[in-house]
């Protein structure tokens, strides 16, 4: 089977922050939250790029760069970086495009004109070989 994705394209996921995210006082969510995400869409690029899930060999580079909260809008993207015989180098970036203001009510939100970078990362991705499925 033809690949799904090709080295360097871009796949995106767009969610909101819901409540039960919610780990610290002040609607503050724990940065674990962004490595469960960074793993959904590394997943997707696996899936879309060798026909398999992949196992997770490493994270690298993790920086949190903003607090994320609830009722955040965020947009997570993933996209292969590096290829090896077996491993995927596939770099990761989570920006805020949509952020709760509180002002003057409670459920005031601003979407915002530039997205903020909240958190990025890398992480290295085994595929064994006979689990490849696609092929260029």
């Amino acid at each position: 089977m033809k690949r799904q994705i090709q080295i360097g394209e871009k796949v995106s996921l767009r969610l909101r922050v819901g409540q039960e995210s919610v780990h610290y006082g002040g609607g503050l969510v724990a940065g674990s939250y962004i490595i469960g995400l960074f793993g959904d869409a590394a997943t997707e690029v696996s899936i879309r790029y060798d026909g398999d899930e992949g196992l997770l060999a490493a994270y690298n580079n993790v920086e949190l760069h903003e607090p994320i909260h609830s009722g955040d809008f965020l947009e997570v993207s993933a996209w292969i970086s590096k290829v090896g015989k077996t491993s995927r180098v596939i770099a990761l970036e989570a920006h805020r495009y949509i952020k709760l203001t509180g002002s003057p009510k409670e459920s005031s939100a601003d979407y915002l004109p530039e997205r903020e970078l909240v958190a990025s990362a890398q992480l290295v991705n085994v595929v064994p070989l006979d689990c490849q499925r696609y092929r260029d």
